[in-house]
């Protein structure tokens, strides 16, 4: 797919489940580091937007959204959760108070990518404390909080249904060495 059929498909798949009073957080990388289209690809976007900023959203960019009134901010705690571009670390979790910390949402991992030319599949699944919302994993449309949650909790269910409970999380998210090369 080039890049002008996936912005359609992303506005349009956007348009169709945001309304114009819907206020949507963006975990990163709006546009690839091009702050000439900013102002005409976002007017096609109903909703207000927010931003976590991401490894392709440039001072350059940031500046552009500010200057649309768009909120550009580095992460975001929200009804227990830590927002974030990057996923991170399982440190950072453990450090937070586990009853009042449900978990990290995040974006950035994406379904494939290249590296040095070589295609690769990347882990997109860091456990049952993390929630990618790339939209690349979500048929390129946002995911409603709700239904978020409502997905989170049935993956944790799941995780801990198979006797891994907080203890085997705990254990789980310590071995998660590939979330040390992202960070």
């Amino acid at each position: 797919m080039s890049a002008e059929e996936s912005d359609q498909l992303i506005i349009n798949n956007w348009n169709k489940v945001v309304t114009k009073r819907d206020l949507v957080y963006v975990l990163g990388d709006i546009t690839m580091e091009n702050q000439n289209d900013i102002p005409k690809y976002l007017s096609k976007l109903n909703g207000r937007i927010v931003l976590i900023g991401g490894n392709h959203d440039t001072k350059q960019c940031c500046d552009v959204y500010r200057k649309l009134g768009i909120t550009v901010m580095g992460c975001l705690k929200y009804k227990g959760f830590i927002c974030t571009h990057i996923p991170i670390h399982p440190y950072e979790l453990e450090q937070e108070d586990r009853q009042l910390l449900r978990g990290n949402i995040h974006g950035h991992v994406h379904k494939s990518g290249t590296i040095d030319g070589e295609e690769y599949t990347p882990k997109t699944d860091y456990g049952p404390l993390y929630y990618n919302v790339n939209i690349e994993l979500h048929n390129y449309t946002p995911i409603a909080f709700d239904d978020l949650v409502a997905d989170f909790q049935r993956r944790k269910e799941a995780f801990e249904s198979k006797g891994l409970g907080d203890k085997g999380i705990a254990a789980l998210e310590k071995a998660q060495k590939v979330l040390e090369e992202l960070c």
